[in-house]
């Protein structure tokens, strides 16, 4: 069995592309592992800015290329998309670079902000997910349980963690900074929430994809209450209904001039906040009613880049959330990295180990059975004798050694002799030494002369 690992995420793709793969997560992780026997497990991470499955597959046969086909044909079927655009998204990594690959994600090694914290949660939800699902199998609960727990250790032991907060966390600290006055929006007071009251706001969110929710939940756990969401898709009235928020005018420029902070995160490479829309919407904004802060969470603008030199508008964009995430030293990253190497290694020396397990369950149910079979002979109601108890036992060592014996006299026979004894050793620990020296050919045994006479004679 092989770690494979299909993963598109924010290095290489736009998050309206992520959005896309992620459309139908619900139940994937079943679908995978329905569509092909060579896969046995599946887990699925879907994240604001990674989409990524996690699968034990089988080596043999070109299980692996299975596999891979085999994702694809069910991201494909649950995303609505062609099984090419799958293939063209996703990467497939498999083997120990899939392993370190999942290590570095939860430790927040492989984040848009580097330690944020929010992710290791995510990976256990995911895996969570896979058990209620059925779809996890031993492989797949060592390697991510073992990744989590590696990114505590790199929480405690590093400030990377501590320092490392989420794209969305990180942009509302600003926002609250622009709305609410913070003095130091990157260093907040509790746990990356902003004390001030987010009650009297109103917020908009621009899209309904994986970062609506997220920039959602964030919002609601700083007390933010007033939310309305809009989507040029029509899926606004599904989000509002299932994430209990309002639906925005369908004009946008409307939508806009009624909120203090606008959310956009659909990331489709195309800016939905143009000029001329913020522009508008900024102009028929209540008098005093302050500055509209605009967080802009696309890796390709959803907001053009001028709107933040209007009047009265205020952006928060990734190169901001960049510029102000807090400040990683490359030693703590080092540090990290050291321990996420350390947690691999252990992961391999375990996996190892346990590929072992069906050997020692063997041999400890041919000693049991031996064990049982003489105890068999014993009678069952009787007081037993030292005398028979001492025969039962010395029968009981002859047949555990008799195949051992025969065995290693037959690797001396073929010429095996070293091997036999190294694995002896390693089996047993014994330390047998090296194999007995004998001569080559036969001795000569010489006769006297007078032999025959003598033995005439007798």
């Amino acid at each position: 069995m092989v770690l494979l690992m299909l993963s598109a995420n924010h290095h290489d793709l736009d998050l309206a592309d992520i959005d896309r793969l992620a459309t139908g997560t619900h139940g994937l992780g079943s679908r995978v592992v329905a569509e092909d026997a060579a896969v046995r497990g599946a887990v699925v991470l879907s994240t604001c800015n990674r989409f990524e499955l996690y699968l034990e597959a089988a080596e043999e046969d070109g299980g692996e290329s299975a596999a891979t086909a085999a994702a694809y044909r069910a991201v494909a079927d649950a995303a609505d998309i062609s099984v090419d655009e799958v293939a063209r998204l996703m990467r497939p990594v498999s083997g120990e670079q899939a392993v370190s690959h999942i290590f570095d994600v939860a430790a927040g090694l492989d984040s848009m902000v580097v330690g944020e914290r929010e992710i290791v949660g995510q990976v256990r939800r995911a895996l969570a997910d896979a058990r209620a699902d059925g779809t996890t199998t031993p492989l797949l609960e060592r390697t991510l349980q073992h990744a989590a727990r590696t990114s505590r250790q790199v929480a405690v032991e590093t400030d990377l963690a501590r320092a490392g907060r989420s794209v969305v966390a990180v942009a509302l600290d600003l926002a609250a900074a622009q709305l609410f006055g913070t003095d130091d929006p990157a260093s907040p007071a509790t746990d990356g929430v902003p004390q001030e009251s987010w009650g009297g706001s109103r917020t908009l969110l621009v899209g309904t994809g994986a970062y609506a929710g997220a920039s959602l939940a964030a919002l609601r756990a700083r007390g933010a209450a007033d939310v309305a969401v809009w989507s040029a898709s029509g899926r606004a009235e599904t989000f509002a209904a299932s994430h209990h928020v309002e639906v925005a005018p369908a004009d946008l420029t409307e939508a806009v001039a009624h909120a203090d902070l606008v959310v956009t995160c659909r990331g489709t490479g195309t800016p939905v906040l143009d000029l001329n829309t913020v522009s508008a919407a900024a102009a028929t904004r209540p008098e005093g009613a302050g500055a509209l802060v605009v967080v802009d969470l696309a890796l390709h603008r959803d907001v053009e880049r001028g709107v933040g030199d209007l009047p009265g508008v205020l952006l928060v964009d990734l190169e901001a959330v960049r510029e102000h995430a807090p400040a990683t030293t490359a030693a703590e990253i080092v540090r990290a990295r050291a321990i996420v190497t350390e947690g691999v290694r252990s992961l391999a020396e375990t996996t190892a180990e346990r590929r072992m397990d069906g050997a020692v369950v063997a041999l400890r149910t041919r000693v049991a059975d031996v064990v049982a079979e003489e105890l068999g002979k014993l009678p069952a109601e009787e007081t037993v004798s030292t005398e028979r108890a001492a025969q039962a036992l010395r029968r009981l060592a002859a047949r555990l050694v008799h195949e051992p014996t025969v065995l290693a006299r037959e690797a001396g026979r073929e010429g095996r002799a070293e091997e036999h004894l190294r694995a002896l050793e390693q089996v047993l620990g014994l330390d047998v030494g090296e194999p007995a020296q004998t001569s080559q050919t036969p001795q000569t045994v010489h006769v006297p002369a007078n032999h025959d006479e003598n033995e005439r004679a007798r």
